[in-house]
């Protein structure tokens, strides 16, 4: 991302997808107070005009314009426009467990994973796997196409283990949000989207901040014709325009992926409400395969990873097994529709 000093109503240039860095080994990662501060407020919206942030904030404007255009040369944040995937015309999504060659370096081999087109988000993991990825796929067979053409021969790649997606039933990337579950996250999209709405949501993946005149000159169409359509997308849930930050930098000590296996006989949809339900949680995905669900969570400290796993996950009904892959690097990219959505 390049630095510009623009607001919402002003054109940014669209981001470039890459790694979000993480802190320094003593916590402070280079971050203010303010930017802290300015990294929860546009997780809660990513729209809100400079003007608005300052007031919320205290800080003057001109500081505030500064601020958030270097977290985003910094690629500290990257604001965007959520929603679930299958909105977007994919219909088929995995988690992909990836072992690697030991000898390789691990961050090259999956910053090769994250060039792939279908491969919107990875960590570098402990335990069974080194690295999970997450493909949005149009159909099964893309996604066969895509783990079998693209991730399992790459140099690095030694196997691959594919857990294709039942059903998403939770994401949440507002991390203080999830703490007190103080929003409901996106999930359970009824909403859909038509050919114009998904050429405004590819505007809007790309910068979050862009402006809806912009956007109107790119697509043919009126200011007020794009804020409208905007407006309904936000108001119905189907989208969200928020700052994606690696956890870390709002001082999130801990982000870990659990691995369930249900109990036989125990309804799996059931039980992943269940989990959507607990704080700390931010993404929650039944899937076929090895495991049942994939649950991330955002914890503060080490000791409250524990208190979620041991006391909140474990002891829920119709757990039968878990297995935690604390995430070490992150990797995102901003989830654009389809070029030729069916």
């Amino acid at each position: 991302m390049f630095p510009s000093m623009c607001g919402p109503d002003d054109p940014v240039p669209s981001f470039l997808p890459g790694v979000f860095p993480l802190p320094s080994d003593d916590g402070s990662s280079g971050l203010s107070d303010t930017d802290r501060a300015l990294i929860r407020a546009l997780q809660a919206d990513g729209r809100q005009s400079f003007v608005a942030l300052s007031k919320a904030i205290g800080v003057p404007e001109r500081t505030i314009r500064r601020r958030v255009n270097q977290l985003l040369a910094d690629q500290v944040i990257q604001i965007t426009a959520v929603t679930d995937p299958a909105v977007l015309g994919y219909r088929v999504a995995a988690l992909v467990g990836l072992h690697l060659d030991g000898g390789r370096n691990v961050r090259a081999v999956i910053a090769s994973v994250t060039r792939v087109a279908a491969v919107d988000y990875a960590v570098i993991t402990t335990g069974r796997y080194d690295a999970l990825v997450e493909v949005l796929c149009r159909d099964t067979s893309e996604l066969l196409s895509v783990v079998h053409e693209s991730l399992a021969p790459l140099p690095g790649v030694r196997g691959v283990e594919i857990f294709p997606y039942v059903q998403l039933h939770y994401q949440e990337p507002e991390w203080d949000a999830a703490q007190e579950k103080a929003r409901n996250g996106v999930r359970d999209v009824r909403g859909s989207l038509d050919a114009t709405d998904r050429k405004i949501v590819a505007e809007l993946t790309g910068d979050g901040r862009l402006a809806f005149s912009v956007i109107g000159d790119r697509l043919g169409m009126s200011e007020s014709q794009v804020r409208k359509r905007v407006t309904r997308l936000l108001a119905e849930r189907i989208i969200r325009i928020t700052a994606i930050a690696n956890p870390r930098s709002l001082g999130f000590e801990n982000q870990v992926w659990v691995a369930i296996r249900c109990t036989p006989g125990h309804s799996v949809a059931d039980l992943a409400e269940t989990l959507t339900r607990i704080p700390s949680i931010t993404y929650v995905a039944a899937c076929a395969g090895r495991f049942d669900i994939f649950a991330e969570a955002v914890c503060r400290s080490t000791q409250d990873m524990a208190r979620l796993v041991d006391g909140e996950i474990r002891t829920l009904t119709g757990v039968t097994h878990t297995e935690l892959m604390l995430c070490l690097d992150l990797y995102y990219r901003a989830v654009q529709p389809p070029l030729e959505p069916e």
